[in-house]
This record gives structure tokens, C-alpha cells and sequence, in this order.
């Protein structure tokens, strides 16, 4: 006995959703998608319904989610093909008997369309003239997501042809559809094969000749700079909102360049005997250079009142700050007023400090770009050719030696157990930052392993600051105060954190390793790596290959250990006091201060020396950076 079957319309307000509808579990996904296209294309597939007992009403028993989307368009105010959609709206369905049975057919028997034919009639529809907009509205999908399955439906045929065939998945496709040129697609996926031809193996491949728009170069130029310029700039529709990479590297660098000049001619005019520019990263780090700093002096009276009345308006505006709620609009507001306050305070810090001009007439400036993009500006650096030069000049204005104080210093190098600490400090801090550079990090691990694979006797002298002993050197026995080290601390907290992130067997840490994407793996090598950087100098070192090898990761790094110890009344306390007037001589606090300390109780030194010293930046010899040799020369090596 079959089921009775009739064709029939029937008003949308007799029509109610059926118990025994079988989809139950996504029924609201993507409604609103499905009512934008019954608007505009009308209802392609009738409902199947049954009557409901004695009354008048239908019962849905296939199409539950087209009856939703003509209730969502009722509601909205909806059309359907120009026609208002009510309660009266008719509606086309087969009345039949059968119930859940059909209901579970239907579901059960729907075969998803292919996603090459999807992506396929997508660019027919554009093809044959209808805008991005008219469709993404047409078929209730978003911009983003149209512009997605065009940028797919223009891959090579012979690509296609593989995906369609199933010889390749849908995120190798989009992968792929980062070029537009069918040849580069072609060659990179026909020329690899297994392994190789993961997502991102095939991305890298397709953009090795272009520049990352998180690059340095990239930050400091401005995308918008580059774009307004005539480059070229690939977008991958598929990856996150700002991943996009630049075609032409030779435009970027000639923009970068030009904006380097303008910095340097500006200081040209300042009465240096050289300025040089670079696009070298870490230009404040490595040797070669001495270095001059400026002489402070006090500030005016009128300065001091700016200062004092400056420092008042600060309190006030955090004073308001306190009064806002999380989130207010008026926030963004007052912090931009407290950075007008503290940039003017900046200025005239720097107005007090100034350059001997005898001294800046023998040194130079280094103009370049720092790790982030932001430019970086380092005056006073002094050349081989005229150190002589300088300490000659320097020993002229030297007080003879009956004018010195009784107790000055003699050169005597400072405490072994001292210098541990220091470079214990600084080795922490540079573990924390190469945890945040996984290609530095790489580069650490690999130099040593092909120093000895490549080099062999040959590399006899050469240190490396990555000890690949799979152990870390504990650094809290070498500091004091361990408890009171920020950059221990951070450290510590790094490695806890990773403690989470791994299993809890090491059994189970190859299945895990295998399991994870290589951004993961990065971030693990980075930490590892850092775990294994020794940069502490020890009592009777002998290794000076690997604290020059620390040195060149820090310059890699754009490290500025400055963000992490500064020479407090701790650091001051084990110093002698001709050592604390020599440090105030270096950091430009003038002879009188140095003076002072040098009379004065250790006790008041320290206080005096503390106070002056804060902000000026001054590191003691083992912690300084070293500078690169770099001039023009480099530049345009780069250009």
C-alpha cells in the first residue's frame, strides 16, 4: 500500500514545524544565509507536510528549515521574488502521510555539493556579470566569504582538476591561492610531493621572493606609504586580516631608505663629523666603536617650575583616570594628554644634556631601524681612525693629578663575583627575549651544530653562547637577590608556563611533539634555546668565544638590557666610591657630582649617586653593548 500524495499550497500560517522532523542538532546554522536566498531566488524545493489532526494546520515533516526562514523573512519584513511575505504568503508543498521515515530520507539521502562546483558557479555568476556585493546578498553570504571561493575558482584548471579528483585538500588549495600565477601554482605543487606539500610548505614557496608585511622594513615604511607608492602587496584571503606580504622588496627598500636620509640630514646639521645610515637590525649592538656622552647640567629655574608643574598635572590626569569604568571612551582621551605631558618632560631632560663640542667634532651618529620598526638614533659613537684623537683631547681637560681626589680610581677592575651577577642578570633577560624571536633562536641552535659538522678544526677559538647539552645553566646562585630580579622572575615564569603546555609524561612528549603545528614547534625550539644560553661570565672565564657569540645574539635580538636593571642603590652599595664617581663621570652628571661623592660618607654617596644617575641610562663596562662596524657601505650592499 503506497502513501497518498498531493501537490498543494498552503498559506505560511498553517504551517507548523513537525515533532517528527529528524534534524535536530544545527537547525539554526546558517537560517539567515538560507532566507536570503529564498528571497532571492524563491523556494526551489517544495515542503513535504502532513495534516495535523482535525484542524487546519500543516505539519513540516521535510523542510523545517526553509518553513524557519520564511518565518525569519515574515518577521523581517521580508520578499520573497518581489512578493511580501505574511502570514497569507503561499506556500508549495507535497501533502503526504509518511512521516518520520521521509523526513529521515531526505536528510539522510542530501549529498553535499562538491566544493570545485561551488566555487566553479561562484565565477560563472561574476563572470557572466553580477558583482561580488549582488551575490555575496543573493546567496546570504558574506563579502569575505565570496571573494574566498573566487579566489579559488581562479586556480589553475590542472590544480582544480586535483582538488576535484581528491588528490589534494581544500586547505592546499587555498594555500595555493595565495599567487595568481598558474604556472608558479602548478610548479610548486607538482614539483613536491608528501611532506612537502603541507599548507604552509606551499605558502612559503609561493612567497620566498616577497617581504612579510609584520617585517621591520614594513613597520617602518607603512604599508599605506608602500601601496601609495605603486607597490604591490599579495593578500591571503584565507589567513588572518593582516597577513599579507610585498611584491616589490627593492621599492620597500628604496622607501625606507629615503626615509632614513631625511633623519640623517636633519643630523648632519647638529655638527657631527659623520652620520651613517643601515638597514641592518641590532645597529646599537656588536664593536668597534668608543663612544661620548653628554655632559648634564642643572635644569633653570624656569625649567624646574615646568617640571614641578608638569609632574602635578600627571597626578591630576591619573587622578581622573581612577574615575573612569573599564572601558569608557574617555580613557583613550586622558592617556593621550598623560603622553603629550611625559614627551614634554623627555624634552627637556634632553635639553639639559648636551654634547661637548670639541668631542661631538670627532664622533657620528648611527641612523637605522629596530626590530620592531621603530627608527633608532645612536649619537655619540667614535670611529678607530679618531680614538686617538679623543683621549688626547680628553687627557688635556683632565685635572692635574695633585687636583684628583685621594681616593680616585685606579683602574682597578671590578669585583669577579659582581661581574657573575651582572651577566647572570643580563642572561636572563636575553633568555626571555630569544623565547620571543624563534628565527634568532633557529639561528643560536644551528650556529654551533654546523660550526662542528662544517668546520671542524678549523672553528678552533670559536664559542657558542647556546650550549646544546640539553641542560640550562641555573642562574639564581650567581645573583644575590634572586627574589627581587625581574628578568629571573620573568624567566622562571616562562619556563612555568611551558610546564603547562607540555604533557605530563615525558613518554608521551614524541606523540605530542608530532602532534603540534610548526608555530607551536617554533615557540618550543625558541624556549629551549634560551634555556640553553649561557652569557654569565664566571669567575677565571677562559671562554671569551661564547661571550662573543652572546654579544652577536643579543645584536641580533635588538637586546637593550636597560628594560631590565638599572643601577640602583643596591648595585651602588657594592661599589667603592671612587668607582660610583667614575660611573657619574661616564654618565655625563658633570665633575662637581663626581666630586661630591668622592668626599662624602659611602652611605650619602650611594643616595646622591642613585638619584643621578637614574635615567641616564648608564650601564656599567660588562653590561654595555657592542656596536657594529656599519656605514654606507652596508646600505647599499642592502639596497
Amino acid at each position: 500500500m503506497t502513501d497518498s500524495v498531493m501537490a498543494a499550497t498552503v498559506p505560511l500560517g498553517r504551517l507548523v514545524p513537525s515533532k517528527m522532523n529528524v534534524r535536530r542538532v544545527g537547525s539554526e546554522v546558517g537560517l539567515g544565509e538560507l532566507a536570503a536566498s529564498i528571497s532571492a531566488h524563491g523556494l526551489i524545493q517544495n515542503l513535504v507536510v502532513r495534516r495535523a489532526g482535525k484542524g487546519k494546520a500543516f505539519e513540516v515533516v521535510a523542510g523545517g528549515r526553509r518553513l524557519g526562514a520564511l518565518r525569519r523573512l515574515m518577521k523581517d519584513g521580508g520578499s520573497v521574488l518581489g512578493v511580501a511575505v505574511d502570514k497569507d504568503f503561499p506556500v508549495r508543498v507535497v501533502v503526504q502521510d509518511a512521516g518520520e521515515e521521509l523526513s529521515l530520507a531526505e536528510n539522510v539521502q542530501r549529498e553535499a555539493m562538491h566544493p570545485v562546483d561551488e566555487v566553479e558557479a561562484f565565477g560563472r555568476l561574476v563572470d557572466g556579470g553580477m558583482g561580488v556585493e549582488d551575490v555575496a546578498a543573493r546567496f546570504g553570504q558574506s563579502v569575505v566569504t565570496v571573494r574566498q571561493r573566487l579566489k579559488l575558482a581562479a586556480l589553475s584548471p590542472r590544480v582544480l582538476n586535483e582538488l576535484r579528483s581528491g588528490e589534494m585538500t581544500l586547505e592546499q588549495a587555498r594555500a595555493l591561492a595565495i599567487s595568481d600565477d598558474h604556472a608558479a601554482q602548478e610548479a610548486v605543487w607538482f614539483g613536491r610531493n608528501g611532506w612537502s606539500r603541507n599548507p604552509a610548505n606551499l605558502r612559503a614557496a609561493l612567497t620566498s621572493e616577497h617581504v612579510r608585511a609584520t617585517d621591520r622594513l614594513v613597520r617602518f615604511v607603512g604599508l599605506e606609504a608602500y601601496e601609495a607608492a605603486g607597490g604591490a602587496v599579495v593578500r591571503d584571503l584565507f589567513g588572518d586580516e593582516d597577513e599579507a606580504y610585498l611584491a616589490d622588496r627593492e621599492l620597500l627598500v628604496r622607501l625606507a631608505t629615503e626615509k632614513l636620509a631625511v633623519v640623517a640630514d636633519e643630523l648632519r646639521e647638529h655638527h657631527w663629523k659623520w652620520v651613517d645610515m643601515t638597514l641592518e637590525s641590532g645597529l646599537s649592538h656588536g664593536s668597534g666603536y668608543g663612544r661620548i656622552h653628554p655632559a648634564r647640567r642643572a635644569f633653570s629655574d624656569a625649567e624646574q617650575a615646568e617640571l614641578e608643574q608638569l609632574a602635578e598635572t600627571f597626578d591630576q590626569l591619573e587622578e581622573e583616570l581612577e574615575g573612569f569604568a573599564e572601558g569608557d571612551d574617555g580613557i583613550a582621551a586622558v592617556e593621550a594628554k598623560q603622553a603629550e605631558v611625559e614627551q614634554r618632560v623627555e624634552r627637556i631632560r634632553k635639553g639639559a644634556a648636551a654634547f661637548v663640542p670639541e668631542e661631538q667634532a670627532l664622533a657620528g651618529c648611527l641612523v637605522g631601524i629596530g626590530y620592531a620598526g621603530q627608527l633608532q638614533v645612536v649619537e655619540g659613537l667614535v670611529k678607530a681612525e679618531d680614538r686617538r684623537a679623543l683621549a688626547a683631547l680628553q687627557a688635556a681637560e683632565t685635572p692635574e693629578a695633585g687636583d684628583e681626589p685621594a681616593d680616585a680610581p685606579q683602574g682597578r677592575a671590578m669585583a669577579e663575583t659582581l661581574v657573575e651577577e651582572l651577566t647572570a642578570v643580563r642572561t636572563a633577560a636575553l633568555r626571555v627575549e630569544l623565547t620571543r624571536n624563534p628565527a634568532v633562536a633557529l639561528a643560536a641552535l644551528l650556529y654551533p651544530l654546523a660550526v662542528r659538522l662544517f668546520f671542524g678544526a678549523r672553528a678552533y677559538g670559536v664559542g657558542s653562547a647556546v650550549e646544546l647539552s640539553g641542560k640550562q645553566r641555573p642562574l639564581a646562585p650567581a645573583i644575590r637577590e634572586p627574589d627581587g630580579c625581574r628578568a629571573l622572575a620573568a624567566w622562571e615564569a616562562t619556563l612555568a608556563a611551558w610546564q603547562d603546555r607540555l604533557p605530563a609524561k615525558a613518554d608521551d612528549l614524541w606523540d605530542w611533539l608530532l602532534a603540534q603545528p610548526q608555530a607551536v614547534l617554533l615557540e618550543l625550539l625558541a624556549a629551549v634555546a634560551a634555556a640553553n644560553l649561557n652569557a654569565v661570565k664566571s669567575r677565571q672565564e677562559t671562554d671569551g668565544g661564547r661571550l662573543a657569540q652572546a654579544d652577536a645574539v643579543a645584536g641580533a635580538l635588538g637586546f637593550d638590557i636597560s628594560g631590565w636593571w638599572s643601577p640602583d642603590a643596591a648595585f651602588l652599595s657594592r661599589l667603592s666610591k671612587a668607582e660610583i664617581a667614575a660611573a657619574l663621570r661616564e654618565a655625563g652628571c658633570g665633575e662637581e657630582a663626581a666630586n661630591t661623592v668622592a668626599r662624602g660618607a659611602k652611605a650619602e654617596a650611594v643616595t646622591v649617586a642613585a638619584q643621578a644617575l637614574d635615567g641616564t641610562g648608564w650601564l656599567p663596562g660588562v653590561l654595555r653593548p657592542k656596536l657594529p662596524v656599519q656605514t654606507d657601505e652596508v646600505l647599499a650592499e642592502a639596497a
